[in-house]
């Protein structure tokens, strides 16, 4: 016999407490009163009992079959006159019956919401196991993540410095600014930026847009250069970061160029394109291609440099303007805020102490600026990009400088901010903005060098 179709321990339970139940009462009613048995002649029906309790607790089947034996016992003693009753318990059998199959419903409800209980909790249960196998295995790729970031040389700031050192340690090429260097440039985006097939082209003539299709350098096997390639067109058209929209491309008709990334400097020429051909779908996102416009916009100016016949580093009054100019433009782009922060100092041991505090609490991205006076005060003029009114201030108060300005730093409606001065130091901050000005700022900074040198040779 098929095992399957034999009843379980836990049905042959229900059926044997069920019939137990079922007979108990019968007795229990002969052993009370042996002329009624069965409680025909009371003023409550006793026997309800049992199908009560039995379809109460394990549903319509057991409490009918209850009912079924006890309308059975009742026939036959009326048969026999087991009971001294003149008519057949009509009612007390119908009784039995609908209270039976309402005992049932109210089983069977709760039943169904016991069984909904269940699935509801299964499901949770099941979602919870599958969070807790996700989060651990995100925790253990976060510390894969974290092992592989600790484990590289360079950060993106060290590799744009290294970068930047190469590209001003090189020989000017004339006509060609981007010779020696596209091979480092192109490891730049391989490393920070997940491209895995690229090629930087240059640009032979910024105004009318013309580039030369032959590559300077390519990461993989790149394809070649479509000149009429809808990305290049616009990139070189608008010197903006121009990419696919996924969700208009079929995955199966991909272009082969992904991204067009110039080569611009902060005067708005473009030295070169870098294509891209290759990279993860996943890192086609917004953050990636304001990563993209930023390194773009720095590699444009470190080429810039080399290229023109000034050094930068040499004239800082250039170099001051060239940082700010592309700080204003990354704010427009990227809709972040910067600060500027001006001191004039005039003791050399004060010289000395804040010096060092400044170079131990600038970041990677921060620049300093240090200007020598023949007065023997030094201004110092210190750019804090992605930085807003809190960072500042907290800049300020590890260097030490933050009981010096008024609690109210800056103003939205123009660069100013709050200044102090004293027989030692002077100190002005400005907030860059998207309504910035860089002729106002420059102009500001001029006004606070003037004042505050004046105010120092009047101490004197």
């Amino acid at each position: 016999m098929n095992k399957s179709i034999l009843p379980g321990k836990g049905e042959i339970t229900k059926w044997l407490e069920s019939i137990i139940l079922t007979i108990l009462l019968p007795v229990i009613g002969y052993a009370i009163d042996s002329l009624d048995p069965f409680f025909v002649n009371y003023h409550f029906p006793w026997l309800i009992l049992a199908p009560l309790l039995i379809a109460l607790r394990h549903g319509l089947a057991y409490g009918i079959v209850s009912t079924t034996v006890l309308v059975g016992i009742i026939t036959t003693g009326f048969l026999f006159d087991w009971q001294e009753v003149p008519f057949f318990p009509k009612e007390m059998i119908v009784g039995l019956l609908l209270v039976t199959i309402i005992s049932a419903e109210f089983h069977e409800t709760w039943v169904r919401r016991i069984k909904f209980l269940e699935s509801k909790y299964n499901h949770i249960n099941a979602r919870m196991d599958k969070f807790t196998r996700e989060y651990h295995l995100l925790k253990g790729s976060h510390r894969q993540l974290e092992l592989h970031v600790a484990s590289q040389a360079k950060s993106l700031r060290s590799f744009l410095h290294d970068l930047e050192r190469h590209i001003l340690s090189l020989e000017k090429n004339e006509g060609e600014p981007l010779k020696g260097i596209g091979a480092s440039i192109l490891k730049l985006f391989g490393d920070f930026a997940s491209v895995q097939i690229a090629a930087i082209y240059a640009i032979t003539d910024d105004e009318r847009k013309e580039i030369n299709p032959e590559p300077v350098a390519y990461l993989g096997h790149a394809p070649p250069l479509l000149i009429s390639d809808p990305l290049v067109k616009e990139a070189l058209k608008t010197g903006l970061v121009a990419s696919i929209k996924l969700e208009n491309e079929n995955a199966m008709d991909t272009p082969e160029t992904l991204v067009a990334i110039p080569l611009i400097d902060v005067y708005q020429k473009i030295w070169g394109l870098v294509v891209v051909n290759e990279m993860p779908l996943f890192a086609l996102q917004e953050s990636t291609m304001d990563l993209f416009a930023v390194l773009g916009g720095s590699i444009g100016d470190l080429v810039k440099r080399r290229a023109e016949a000034y050094s930068y580093i040499d004239d800082k009054g250039k170099d001051v303007e060239l940082k700010l100019r592309r700080v204003l433009n990354e704010i427009k782009l990227l809709k972040t805020s910067a600060m500027l922060i001006g001191a004039i100092i005039d003791s050399e041991e004060v010289q000395n102490k804040y010096l060092t505090r400044f170079q131990a609490n600038l970041r990677g991205v921060d620049k300093i600026w240090i200007f020598n006076e023949e007065q023997n005060y030094k201004t110092y003029l210190i750019l804090l990009p992605y930085t807003n009114e809190n960072g500042a201030n907290e800049f300020l108060n590890r260097i030490g400088l933050s009981e010096l300005l008024a609690k109210k730093v800056c103003n939205e409606s123009n660069t100013k901010g709050a200044g102090y001065h004293d027989s030692e130091v002077s100190l002005n901050i400005w907030s860059l903005n998207n309504k910035t000005s860089l002729k106002k700022l420059v102009s500001e900074i001029f006004q606070f060098y003037k004042k505050r040198t004046a105010y120092f040779d009047i101490q004197r």
